[in-house]
């Protein structure tokens, strides 16, 4: 297997692009993850399959972006891939994540077995982004809000 170059690669559809480019972002400056996104790595002129292979095969863990629109053709297999590797390596992860608009109804079956992270309602996105961290990086979320430690309460 490649050398993991990638915290988390970043399966969404083109519909949702704009959100997970934000997300991405976000996970880059204020977490300091390495997200693989195919508008940051794909050369124009590229092979886009050759690409998303390399990516998946080069990140510890994949966040599958699902929203309103039912998920198809490369997305789809993207995340298929995603989950074939997780069968095959028990530490990489598949994160599913709903976005607003999504219908946990409609969700692969296989993709529905692991814990999802939920940014469908915008009071909620603290949160689902510090759980999507903990997911990337495979740790626990512990208790929400954080607490503050003993020390900084008694300074």
């Amino acid at each position: 297997m490649a050398k993991e170059t990638y915290d988390v690669f970043l399966s969404h559809s083109h519909s949702d692009a704009n959100y997970v480019q934000k997300l991405a972002e976000l996970l880059a400056k204020q977490k300091a993850l390495r997200p693989w996104l195919d508008k940051w790595v794909v050369s124009p002129g590229g092979s886009f399959q050759q690409a998303i292979t390399k990516g998946l095969k080069e990140a510890k863990s994949c966040a599958v972006f699902l929203g309103a629109k039912k998920a198809g053709g490369w997305f789809e297999k993207e995340y298929e891939a995603a989950l074939n590797r997780q069968a095959e390596d028990k530490s990489f992860r598949v994160i599913p994540v709903l976005l607003r608009g999504a219908d946990p109804k409609s969700i692969n079956i296989f993709l529905e077995l692991n814990d999802w992270v939920d940014f469908r309602e915008a009071k909620d996105f603290d949160y689902a982004f510090h759980r999507l961290t903990c997911g990337i990086k495979g740790v626990p979320p512990g208790r929400w809000p954080p607490t503050k430690s003993l020390k900084s309460k008694n300074r």
